[in-house]
């Protein structure tokens, strides 16, 4: 896509949000790109159309805290860091739905567990939903990192970039400033999912889900939610 530099600068005395229009306060952003903006972020051109002065106020006020991006090279400049994995020792999974636990580290959170490749919502201390994953390919050290993080970006609809890869996804659920998420991979058949596919066969790092369950995540989850990697 042709970059295109655009210089606008929106001066109102107040914020709103309305159906069709965005009134922002006085900004200025002399490196927006409409055009990318606008292809990256359907749902938003769903809503308030493509005119450039409106996705820009959108960005400023909506998009930035939702992890969008404002040109093509911001987006390059989270790609992926390749990690290095060190493996802690198996941890069982629950498995049962709907069953009640105690001693968790937040009540309501994701959990991705790699050794046993599943990840698991849990509302209120009780396992809603679980799901086999495949997470980052250990043998080219590319593990998902381990640790404790929240949703930083939840978008519907988005094109991942990479230096060899441009994937779109229906469901972007980002927990890492180095832009590893949780997302839907329509690319690969059911039996992918789970056992030891990640290790010859994982992803970039983000956490691949069947397109079902990542639906089913996106509407369960939002900004702030909780991400345990272990």
């Amino acid at each position: 896509m042709k970059k295109i530099i655009f210089t606008l600068t929106v001066m109102v005395l107040a914020l709103a949000i309305q159906k069709n229009s965005i009134v922002v306060e006085a900004a200025e952003i002399t490196d927006f790109d409409p055009v990318y903006y606008a292809a990256n972020n359907p749902d938003v051109v769903a809503t308030f159309g493509n005119d450039p002065q409106i996705l820009m106020a959108h960005y400023i006020n909506c998009g930035k805290a939702e992890g969008r991006y404002k040109n093509l090279n911001e987006e390059l400049t989270g790609i992926i860091v390749e990690p290095e994995v060190i493996e802690p020792e198996a941890v069982e999974t629950p498995s049962l739905i709907g069953t009640v636990f105690d001693n968790l580290p937040y009540p309501t959170y994701v959990d991705v567990d790699i050794n046993n490749q599943t990840v698991s919502y849990f509302e209120n201390n009780v396992l809603v939903m679980q799901s086999p994953c495949v997470t980052g390919k250990t043998s080219a050290h590319r593990g998902t990192p381990r640790g404790t993080y929240s949703i930083k970006a939840h978008i519907p609809g988005k094109t991942l970039r990479g230096p060899t890869w441009k994937v779109w996804v229906d469901y972007w659920m980002r927990f890492t400033d180095s832009n590893i998420g949780l997302h839907d991979a329509t690319w690969r058949t059911a039996e992918e999912f789970g056992g030891d596919t990640y290790i010859n066969h994982g992803s970039h790092g983000c956490v691949n889900l069947p397109h079902e369950f990542a639906a089913q995540l996106f509407n369960k989850v939002n900004i702030g939610t909780k991400v345990v990697v272990r």
